[in-house]
């Protein structure tokens, strides 16, 4: 048979032997992958203490690493150069570059060490092996029961050491701790969205019907001022560009805008005092309402530090994570050793104005890409998921203001499914319809609608 087919057409063999590696590649480093994202979200060491000396998030990263070099040498996968990878690892060495500059070294180095290069090398592998929309499903569901399980045991956990005050504080010491969980939800609720939509069955609906109510009651008992925010404008962009047309879409709509409104009518009393200082600070506050005050003017005090610090050392900053620690230096008391509360200007006073550059390449870059598939003629499924990675960005890009994770998981996830959005797009048939030519032979304008 393989006779037949070479005498016939020799192209036919480099045709389907590209389609066989390109169709299952590195399946088992994807597996360690989705494990890993269960790690990373759900942290089971915060539930189950006896699991903290397995360190499950660097066996299942290295695993994962391990078998994809496995199926590089062995053929079975093929190296993906996407814009995106190209920039970060631009952004890597530059953030590289600036250790000898930093005002703390040692510091720099094992930021650049043990976070930044991890969150690199779980980039590289999600851009080399999230590339059909089956497998963006699947870590999408990863994500999606690691946020129901932590925030339904932290809401029904009744011990009062997972509360800072009146404020649940939530079991979770990574992604989905209290002032993280909102970018976090922000972030997902698109992906939520798409998957209403596309996934029809009574168990895919009914958990992401109850993981979307315990993210959001969980958010309400944080009393988030800027975790709410950030989820209002993605409920909004969502709705926006994930739901128009269809009536599941507007029903999934409504749904979303119901749910917002129930958990935000029960939400207690510290919700509402804080949120009232966003539109009023009067004189007459109770303490309450005086912290979430001294918060937000703290936060724009390391606002203004952090542009200071970026206008004095504009080309490689004070070197990762020393924002705090020239902070703390400068007004010396223990209140003034606080992060940025900024990704951007994070970015920018720790590593210099050209990463800053580079960071924001790389989300403008996603956005354009996805944006382009979301606008071409490609099959619906894949329209509507580079739809949704487009509202999550946005919502990351907003909540970015209000929180300083320019190491972290966060962004890249989104990122590495544009990237995945845009593989799957350029492989996949253009669907002709009346407002779209059909495609022409040799170099089509439908294929360059959707080349990233």
């Amino acid at each position: 048979m393989y006779e037949e087919v070479s005498n016939t057409n020799p192209v036919l063999i480099d045709t389907a032997a590209r389609s066989a590696v390109d169709g299952r590649p590195a399946r088992l480093s994807y597996v360690f992958l989705l494990l890993f994202t269960v790690a990373i979200y759900a942290r089971p060491e915060d539930i189950f203490p006896f699991l903290a000396p397995l360190h499950l998030t660097f066996i299942l990263g290295l695993s994962s690493g391990l078998t994809y070099v496995g199926a590089l040498l062995s053929g079975t996968a093929r190296l993906r150069w996407s814009r995106e990878l190209r920039i970060v690892l631009l952004l890597t060495a530059w953030y590289a570059a600036g250790v000898p500059f930093s005002l703390w070294r040692s510091g720099s180095l094992e930021i650049l060490t043990q976070v930044w290069l991890k969150t690199a090398l779980i980039f590289f592998l999600l851009t080399q092996t999230v590339i059909t929309l089956q497998r963006i499903h699947g870590l999408l569901w990863a994500i999606i029961l690691s946020e129901l399980v932590v925030t339904s045991y932290s809401v029904f956990q009744s011990s009062r050491v997972l509360w800072v005050g009146e404020r649940l504080s939530g079991v979770n010491l990574g992604i989905l701790g209290w002032n993280f969980l909102g970018i976090a939800v922000a972030i997902t609720i698109p992906y939520i969205a798409a998957l209403f939509v596309s996934q029809r069955s009574i168990l895919s609906t009914g958990l992401l019907a109850a993981a979307s109510l315990s993210m959001l009651w969980m958010l309400v008992l944080t009393a988030s001022r800027g975790g709410l925010l950030n989820v209002l404008l993605s409920a909004g962009v969502t709705f926006l560009l994930v739901l128009r047309g269809g009536w599941r879409g507007r029903l999934v709509g409504i749904a979303i805008i119901a749910a917002l409104l129930i958990v935000v009518s029960m939400a207690p009393q510290v919700f509402w005092q804080r949120l009232g200082t966003v539109w009023d600070s009067s004189d007459s506050m109770n303490a309450i309402q005086e912290s979430a005050e001294e918060s937000t003017q703290d936060r724009v005090a390391v606002l203004d530090r952090s542009i200071k610090y970026t206008l004095e050392h504009p080309i490689f900053g004070l070197g990762l994570g020393n924002f705090e620690v020239a902070s703390g230096l400068e007004l010396g008391r223990p209140g003034a050793w606080m992060g940025t509360h900024n990704t951007f200007t994070q970015v920018s006073s720790e590593a210099g104005v050209p990463a800053l550059l580079l960071f924001v390449a790389l989300l403008v870059t996603a956005v354009l890409n996805v944006r382009r598939v979301s606008r071409a003629t490609v099959a619906p499924d894949v329209n509507l998921m580079a739809r949704a990675t487009l509202a999550s960005l946005l919502a990351f890009a907003f909540g970015a203001v209000f929180a300083h994770l320019a190491y972290e998981y966060y962004f890249f996830y989104p990122v590495a499914n544009a990237v995945g959005i845009c593989t799957i797009a350029e492989a996949t048939p253009q669907v002709n319809t009346p407002e779209a030519p059909p495609p022409i032979v040799g170099g089509t304008q439908a294929q360059e609608e959707v080349l990233c």
